[in-house]
């Protein structure tokens, strides 16, 4: 037997111990938060408060709008949102009631509006169709 051979056992036995030792404690952490969590749900005064609600609401036509290159894109139409069926990925922004914002943030903006007031948007298709859109702005929930 080599003098190597021992503390190799010595340092697989330590690297053992404390494998097993950093699993407890992150078992008994989990076990302690999810009793804690549990306890506080279960209480009256506070249960009802706890209902993660993952939801962004405003007043537009339902559209993720990015910019790309010097051109703003629909990314995505939001389901069951005004612009459903109006308007689809890919296809360009050209301008927003006849006017043609600076910034993504400007083109945002003149999108979104008060439930019931329509926008007119002049698009154009992936396969370089021009139109204009009319979409009655609503209240639209993005959730994410």
């Amino acid at each position: 037997m080599s003098s190597a051979d021992p503390t190799r056992t010595t340092l697989a036995r330590w690297r053992t111990a404390r494998r097993a030792v950093l699993g407890a404690i992150v078992l008994a952490g989990s076990v302690v938060t999810s009793a804690a969590v549990m306890y506080r749900m279960g209480s009256t005064d506070c249960g009802a408060h706890h209902r993660v609600d993952r939801a962004y609401t405003y007043s537009g036509i339902g559209v993720v709008i990015e910019r790309h290159r010097d051109e703003v894109v629909v990314r995505r139409v939001l389901r069951g949102s005004p612009a459903t069926g109006k308007l689809h990925p890919g296809m360009h922004l050209v301008a927003v009631d006849g006017e043609n914002p600076p910034s993504l943030e400007a083109w945002a903006a003149s999108i979104r509006g008060a439930p019931g007031t329509t926008v007119d948007l002049d698009v154009q298709t992936p396969c370089g169709r021009t139109k204009t859109v009319s979409i009655t702005r609503d209240i639209v929930r993005m959730s994410y």
